[in-house]
């Protein structure tokens, strides 16, 4: 019994040092706000995929479908340095039997990712439409930023920083105390992890007029959303007096 008294008494001082809770009378407050922003910035992030029974054949397809991609590049008048491209990913496909490895190769699959930065959304339309009629390529996704980021996080800081501080102000009133000063103001929202993050939130408005013959044989419309939403939060602990 004395060993664990002297155990947990020993510790006691790491646990307390541990602990970020101030040990004096304070209030944590937190808020958050958001603001809509119209986006000014794309990024089109797809796939070129194929497959064949023959390792150079694959190869082959690829090729082809990266070409077309280049050219349409080249009709939107796009720089290529606009597009970002990873590794090559080559995998063996081969038949499948339970418990049963090495089995037959039925062929070759090659993918590469790409990344098209846009800055210029009246592109947006048209590039998405052509990029989808392209053999090879899949998963073609829009995310929508702005180009002002520091400019919408200095305004929301301000804005949070002043919301904080009277809110602590009314929890203090309401329990007969007064805010001496701030002790610590972080964009995250715990202490744990006290540094800055700025977040965009965007949601692509994509729809595909289908159904009636009316439209038959038009474009997808791949629209740019009209705006997006810009977020930040503070929290802050006020130490009372």
């Amino acid at each position: 019994m004395k060993f664990v008294l002297l155990f947990i008494s020993m510790m006691l001082p790491l646990s307390v040092l541990a602990n970020p809770v101030p040990d004096f009378p304070f209030v944590i407050v937190t808020e958050t706000a958001q603001e809509k922003v119209k986006p000014d910035l794309a990024s089109i992030r797809f796939e070129l995929i194929a497959y064949e029974k023959d390792s150079e054949k694959a190869m082959a397809s690829l090729t082809r479908s990266s070409v077309k991609m280049l050219e349409l590049l080249k009709e939107h008048d796009i720089s290529v340095s606009q597009l970002e491209s990873t590794q090559i990913d080559k995998r063996t496909k081969r038949a499948r039997k339970e418990g049963v490895y090495d089995l037959e190769i039925l062929g070759y699959e090659v993918e590469q990712s790409f990344t098209l930065e846009l800055n210029t959304l009246e592109k947006y339309p048209a590039i998405i439409n052509a990029l989808v009629s392209i053999d090879g390529i899949q998963k073609v996704n829009g995310f929508f930023e702005t180009s002002k980021k520091e400019h919408y996080r200095d305004k929301l800081i301000v804005e949070l920083s002043q919301k904080t501080r009277k809110k602590a102000d009314t929890l203090a009133r309401a329990q007969s105390r007064e805010v001496k000063s701030v002790y610590g103001i972080t964009t995250e929202g715990h202490f744990g992890q006290a540094y800055a993050i700025f977040s965009l939130e965007y949601s692509p408005t994509m729809s595909a007029m289908v159904g009636s013959p009316d439209y038959y044989g038009m474009d997808l419309i791949m629209a740019v959303p009209e705006y997006i939403n810009v977020q930040q939060r503070i929290t802050a602990i006020y130490e009372l007096k």
